[in-house]
């Protein structure tokens, strides 16, 4: 089935995201796109040594840190002690993506704003 709904209120819950949930999705759809775009627009104007792969019909994107002349092993360990933000490494989708790290963008935009900010500040004073 794919979907493990845990208990009978995940059930219901299942059932109520189908049956009542199109107008919540069709406000969060441009929400998320809206955060891809300023997530994109950020990184290009403000910090150009990462490089966002846009996703196709997700809310999780890589950055392509490689840029940033670390070695990829230590990426999530700099950014989470010095910019205090966190990431998955994306060495878990296979060797190809040593370097890249996975973010995610289904958050409010201050949030979103917030870690780059702070991502922002940590690789200037590198």
């Amino acid at each position: 089935s794919g979907f493990d709904l845990g208990n009978a209120l995940g059930i219901v819950a299942f059932e109520a995201a189908y049956a009542h949930g199109e107008s919540w999705l069709d406000e969060l759809l441009p929400y998320l796109e809206g955060n891809i775009d300023f997530m994109e627009k950020f990184l290009t104007e403000r910090i150009p040594q990462i490089r966002l792969i846009r996703p196709e019909g997700t809310y999780l994107a890589l950055l392509d840190c490689r840029k940033l002349g670390l070695e990829p092993a230590s990426l999530n360990d700099y950014f989470l002690k010095q910019a205090r933000v966190y990431f998955s490494d994306g060495k878990i989708f296979g060797d190809e993506a040593a370097g890249f790290v996975r973010i995610n963008f289904g958050c409010p935009r201050s949030m979103l704003r917030e870690a780059l900010e702070r991502i922002e500040r940590t690789v200037a004073s590198k």
